[in-house]
């Protein structure tokens, strides 16, 4: 048995808008060059971040931003509190071999610890930068 025969479609041209039919269509004209001379190029700054309420701080050291309640630019005041990543640090001291006062040493190093986030005119705490969760 042979595959039936189907009537084979024609199918018009496309014709571009306001074109007239039987016209041919303009070949394709790329975009003239831009204009030679001096070139401003303008580069935004960021701004201050705008905090509001507390939130997860992203570094470590003092931040410039706006402060959620009293609504100044401040940089914040930064204090170091012991957290998760400090005790952790403490634990591995002491499991290979430093428990005679040497798996103490994280609580002296304040890149192992929590980084409380507050602003200096009115002590709203801002926001923690946590090293471990």
């Amino acid at each position: 048995m042979s595959a039936p025969a189907y009537p084979q479609q024609v199918q018009a041209p496309v014709q571009a808008p306001g074109q007239v039919p039987g016209q041919v269509a303009p070949a394709y004209q790329p975009p003239p060059p831009p204009p030679m001379g001096n070139t401003t190029v303008v580069v935004s700054q960021p701004g201050p971040i705008v905090v509001s309420g507390q939130q997860q701080m992203s570094s470590h050291e003092p931040v410039q931003l706006t402060c959620s309640t009293c609504q100044q630019l401040v940089q914040t005041r930064v204090d170091y509190e012991i957290g998760l990543m400090t005790w952790v640090a403490m634990g591995g001291l002491c499991l290979i071999g430093c428990d005679l006062g040497c798996c103490f040493i994280p609580l002296c190093v304040k890149q192992l610890k929590d980084a409380r986030h507050s602003c200096p005119n009115c002590n709203t705490h801002l926001g923690t930068h946590k090293l471990m969760s």
